[in-house]
């Protein structure tokens, strides 16, 4: 029903971005995708299909956006996308919402840091989970420049 290709949502679409404490084996990511689909595919509020879709990115990031001119995601249909997500993550063995963690790489691979460790960062790139739409996202940001360095100043 209202799975959207990412590419075809627009950029102004509501964006929600989750970063696992651990990343994914490719077979998780095959089961991860079909039911983020399913979630995206059944997602409503208030009767009404909420047109959604994901991305992937590292086998660490999973990006949801929803286009909110065709329905906007009410409370409810948050808190259900969250039970959803949480599934997800009790079936893998993955929590989603450890928000003081950070991908970074340094050259030597994804690490992931305590977010007050991350914000001593001086160079590299950093897996962003940060934003309100999704055209502001850029899911790997060079550390320079970033909020997360700007944070440290």
């Amino acid at each position: 029903m209202p799975l959207v290709d990412w590419n075809e949502l627009p950029s102004e679409s509501r964006f929600w971005c989750f970063v696992a404490d651990r990343p994914w084996t490719a077979d998780e990511e095959l089961q991860l995708r079909e039911g983020l689909q399913s979630l995206c595919h059944a997602w409503g509020a208030h009767g009404a299909p909420v047109f959604a879709g994901f991305q992937l990115v590292e086998q660490r990031v999973v990006a949801l956006a929803a286009d909110e001119a065709r329905t906007a995601a009410s409370g409810c249909s948050i808190d259900s996308r969250m039970a959803a997500l949480r599934a997800l993550g009790d079936q893998f063995g993955i929590d989603w919402l450890g928000r003081m963690h950070v991908y970074a790489d340094q050259g030597s691979g994804w690490e992931r840091l305590r977010l007050q460790e991350a914000r001593q960062l001086q160079g590299g790139r950093f897996l962003d989970s940060v934003a309100q739409t999704k055209g502001a996202w850029q899911p790997i940001r060079e550390v320079m420049g970033s909020w997360l360095q700007a944070r440290n100043q």
